[in-house]
């Protein structure tokens, strides 16, 4: 029924066991079936949330490939604005709105915001997004921003 979920519980208790051996394999499979049962039965999980996922594996993985390339970008140039006795820190704190309908992805977004270097995301609520950012630009980058549109991608397709 809840396979996936139920498999991927196993893998990581003999993972986290480091060998396979029947006791092993027979404590993983109760405990793993256990985890399933209270989270069917307590926190409203269903088997078409795992197809949702499954569906947008893609959008998932482009997502953190940005991410990760962002964060790397943002290092250099952070680094070398600290570095640089002729720049002067601009600071500035923006508020925006963004699309994003879900709770999850709201604060993916202000946390990929405080992820990339040079900004924070100080405040998340209903109405939108506080962010401190180093300069001008950096704040400016943050409304509509790629990350935005990616999550609102996987929403529009969930």
């Amino acid at each position: 029924m809840y396979v996936i979920l139920f498999l991927g519980l196993l893998l990581l208790w003999i993972v986290f066991n480091g060998r396979v051996t029947g006791d092993v394999l027979v404590s993983g499979i109760v405990a793993a079936l256990s985890i399933c049962a209270f989270c069917h039965r307590y926190m409203g999980y269903r088997i078409k949330n795992e197809w949702g996922l499954l569906k947008n594996v893609d959008k998932f993985v482009k997502y953190f490939l940005m991410m990760v390339k962002d964060i790397i970008i943002a290092n250099i140039q952070v680094i070398g604005f600290v570095l640089s006795p002729r720049n002067k820190i601009k600071q500035c704190i923006i508020h925006f709105q963004s699309g994003i309908k879900s709770i999850p992805g709201r604060v993916l977004l202000a946390n990929s915001i405080t992820l990339v270097p040079g900004s924070v995301t100080g405040e998340m609520t209903d109405e939108g997004y506080t962010v401190h950012a180093l300069t001008p630009e950096i704040a400016k980058a943050q409304q509509g921003s790629k990350f935005e549109k990616c999550i609102r991608e996987v929403e529009d397709n969930a």
